[in-house]
């Protein structure tokens, strides 16, 4: 662990300071770590000649190594075993460029490992070359490092440099790199795009130097509270929730996606005049936002760079802060502060993911979470003494008012045969106890009649037993073709009834569900039906079992009409304020109700019609340049394409509808011309 003292601290030069920056170019070079030695050309004409060299050319039985010099050998295992020594190997690496061949004696005692992997000496934790452990902790890093004339070495974020496609070479002087990081001091390069889309929010900015010069933020909701992204991800595997928040969560999400693609749309003029464009999207929902269908944006523009580090939740705040980290220029005294400063950092990283490691294999299994929802247990508390009771007053209970000589008289009464042991009846009797002589004899004739009528109410108190109700067979078949799925009319079977039975038969309830003849037309969606149970008397005021009326379990419009009209044809009929029936209506009501929703939904159209025509002439205005504007001569604004004002805000030749588009156009064109 690194101390106090051993912290190397820097000084911080931003990018868009081009008087700090430019002295910091002076005498630019690419640092040694980010160097390696050019590679040998060598052609294939001597690769061939060097290759046909190292055949076998030992005696007849050709178990000797040409290459080495070593042989015959005894047997085929001893043979075999010297190919896989690293003694052979690393001869037949220099036999390939041309090298002679070394002797055992002078492998063993060379000081250059580097061309050897694995020998059986070296351990995983040492390290045999530390300038090759500086170059892959320097190629791997996400900054390039240079110096300068002063010997100072600064570093810089790849990300503003090149492409992770675009491969730079780090052989020989590395001019390439120093002409990248020349080209940041042009001041047309300083104008850079961040955009960063995370779990429905949305910043971006379009910055000029240090000045943002465009931005815009936006929040929806796309993610429940506690789900995270798993509604998402069961979305896309074809199990979606079809609760109503998450119905409401993706309806979010396509106007979401939709906004955020609007936004880059109006952009699209002053993303042309930028250098760089940084985006962070994690996720093939927040990147869809950025380089979907609609989206200006492309994965393959060169321009188009993923932020190399994390960021927070996206705000106005958090880009500015994401844009001053990526222009930052980490500045080092000497290069030996750099080396211990990017060795320190290396061995911290490797030293924290270690850490982590073993404090995963030793984390103790969680316990099973606690049931928040479960109640308390409570202290335990003795019990009243439950004395059983008469059947009609329940069970009775020794407690603090219960009175003294209770128990005594309760003995009494059962010895004498008087099972009473109800607590108003005890209560009454020792108040009894309590009270005069004379008044004990008028209580205890009271006594002995209450016990009489008890004893005569439980002889008499059997349960009766109800006798089913009988359905006769017209009815049935009443009920059947009603249910069944013919439109066929009722005056055959109504007719096969007298006129006293009749009412009583569309009146007759089904044990099963209480439904009426007229509950049952209701339900099966049959109005002519329903017309015709009410004209041969069927009550629409009885409720079954489900406390519903015909009316009201019905749940078809068009039946529910039926009923009305027919309460507008007789209106003394029935008493309709207990039917639920909402009111009378006449088929000219009707018919003048159908043509007014017919004329809304045809205005309705016509205005969205109106709307959207509206809004592809203000698209295409947008979609001008500031000189076809110029020309076309419309009353619109040439910002935000809203109609104009009397009179309009100008300069020049543009017109705006406010001061504040004025002044977003007046900024904004400047980043329309090219670097």
């Amino acid at each position: 662990m690194t101390t106090k003292s051993e912290i190397v601290k820097t000084k911080t030069v931003r990018v868009y300071e081009l008087d700090d920056f430019e002295k910091l170019l002076k005498g630019l070079r690419v640092a040694a770590c980010m160097i390696t030695e050019s590679h040998q050309v060598v052609d294939e004409a001597s690769v061939m000649k060097r290759l046909s060299a190292l055949t076998l050319n030992g005696p007849a039985d050709g178990n000797c190594c040409s290459c080495c010099g070593v042989g015959p050998f005894e047997t085929r295992a001893q043979q075999t075993a010297h190919y896989k020594n690293h003694w052979h190997t690393h001869n037949l690496k220099r036999k390939l460029y041309g090298k002679a061949s070394l002797t055992l004696g002078q492998f063993n005692s060379r000081n250059d490992d580097s061309s050897v992997s694995g020998s059986d000496s070296e351990t995983e934790g040492t390290t045999a070359n530390p300038a090759s452990d500086l170059f892959a902790a320097a190629t791997r890093h996400c900054k390039a490092f240079y110096t300068n004339h002063k010997g100072k070495v600064f570093c810089i974020y790849r990300c503003i440099l090149h492409h992770k496609k675009e491969e730079l070479s780090t052989d020989g002087e590395g001019y390439a790199w120093v002409e990248r990081c020349q080209r940041l001091a042009i001041p047309g390069f300083q104008r850079w795009a961040i955009l960063m889309v995370s779990g429905g929010h949305f910043a971006g900015a379009i910055f000029s130097g240090a000045v943002a010069v465009v931005h815009k933020t936006h929040h929806s909701y796309v993610t429940r509270r506690g789900q995270g992204q798993a509604q998402v991800n069961r979305d896309q595997h074809g199990n979606a929730p079809r609760s109503s928040g998450a119905s409401l969560r993706r309806y979010n999400q396509a106007q979401f996606l939709q906004h955020v693609q609007d936004i880059i749309a109006g952009w699209i003029e002053d993303l042309k005049g930028c250098s760089i464009i940084l985006y962070r999207a994690v996720g093939s929902i927040n990147q869809s936002a950025l380089f979907g269908k609609n989206s200006p944006l492309t994965r393959e523009d060169m321009r188009v760079r993923a932020l190399p580090f994390p960021t927070r939740k996206p705000t106005y705040k958090e880009v500015k802060r994401v844009h001053e980290t990526v222009a930052s220029v980490e500045v080092y005294e000497t290069m030996e502060l750099f080396q211990k400063a990017l060795i320190a950092s290396t061995s911290r990283t490797a030293i924290k993911t270690g850490s982590e490691t073993n404090v995963d294999r030793n984390k103790k299994t969680p316990k099973s979470p606690i049931d928040r929802a479960k109640s308390r247990e409570r202290a335990p508390r003795e019990l009243p003494t439950q004395i059983v009771s008469s059947e009609d007053e329940g069970p009775c209970f020794i407690d603090l008012e219960t009175p003294a000589g209770w128990i005594k008289t309760l003995s009494e009464q059962s010895a004498n045969g008087v099972i009473t042991n109800s607590r108003k009846d005890l209560l009454n009797d020792c108040a009894i106890d309590c009270s005069s002589d004379s008044d004990q004899e008028n209580v205890s004739e009271r006594k002995e009649h209450r016990v009489k009528v008890k004893k005569k109410k439980n002889v008499d108190d059997k349960p009766v037993k109800k006798a089913p109700v009988k359905i006769s067979a017209n009815v049935k078949k009443m009920w059947k073709l009603i249910s069944g799925k013919d439109q066929n009319s009722l005056e055959t079977i109504l007719e096969g009834f007298e006129s006293a039975e009749l009412e009583a038969a569309c009146n007759t309830q089904d044990p099963v569900d209480g439904n009426t003849a007229l509950h049952k037309a209701a339900i099966a969606e049959k109005p002519e039906m329903v017309t015709e149970i009410l004209t041969a008397g069927g009550d629409p005021c009885i409720r079954n079992h489900a406390l519903q009326t015909p009316y009201a379990a019905s749940p078809h419009n068009g039946t529910r009409i039926a009923f009305r009209m027919f309460q507008a044809q007789f209106p003394e009929k029935y008493n309709y304020n207990k039917s639920q029936i909402p009111g009378p209506i006449t088929p000219e009501q009707l018919e003048q109700e159908r043509d007014k929703k017919a004329q809304q939904k045809k205005a309705k159209r016509q205005r969205e019609k109106e709307k959207q025509a509206e809004k592809n002439k203000v698209n295409k205005f947008l979609q001008m340049t500031d000189a076809q504007k110029v020309k076309a001569d419309l009353m619109m604004c040439f910002l935000c394409g809203s109609n104009l004002t009397r009179p309009p805000f100008e300069y020049d030749s543009y017109q705006f509808c406010s001061i504040k588009c004025l002044q977003n156009h007046r900024n904004l064109r400047p980043l329309h011309k090219s670097a």
